[in-house]
């Protein structure tokens, strides 16, 4: 018996004295990658009044969402490289376009490409205006007129 508890003791405190003293506890959690844009056209971006002159005339808002660490771009092109078409015809009206208050070239298929190399969260929205100096109807081919802009958002 004393035997026994020599050996117990013993091995308790061989235990003991291997235990550890600290722990560690890693929390860790991932964010994935957002990216994205949406346009709310403006109430006339479609009935636009081509015989009166405008200028900056908001046609529409972009709200841009991106959390990219290594920043994001946006590509703005035109279907018409920056001319409203008649959609029957070949006729134009040339306009120009600013995207947050800064001109975009979009005289060529590739359009204008505006980089953001911040590595923030950015959830903006940005103003969409064009101008034009207007024609009077007896100057143009009657018909409808039209230009698609697109909105392009990716990660750097």
């Amino acid at each position: 018996m004393k035997n026994f508890l020599i050996a117990a003791t013993l091995l308790t405190l061989t235990s003991t004295s291997f235990a550890a003293t600290t722990g560690t506890l890693l929390l860790q959690g991932v964010v994935a990658q957002k990216i994205s844009v949406s346009v709310t056209p403006a109430a006339g971006a479609s009935t636009l009044d081509l015989a009166s002159n405008q200028t900056d005339l908001s046609v529409a808002t972009v709200n841009e969402i991106s959390n990219s660490k290594t920043g994001y771009k946006m590509t703005i092109t035109s279907a018409n490289q920056g001319k409203l078409k008649r959609t029957d015809g070949a006729d134009v009206f040339a306009y120009s376009l600013k995207y947050n208050g800064s001109a975009v070239a979009l005289g060529s298929a590739a359009g204008t490409t505006i980089t953001n190399s911040s590595a923030s969260a950015v959830n903006a929205n940005r103003s969409v205006t064009i101008s034009y100096t207007g024609a009077a109807a007896e100057t143009m081919v009657e018909g409808t007129y039209a230009d698609t802009v697109t909105f392009t958002i990716a990660a750097n």
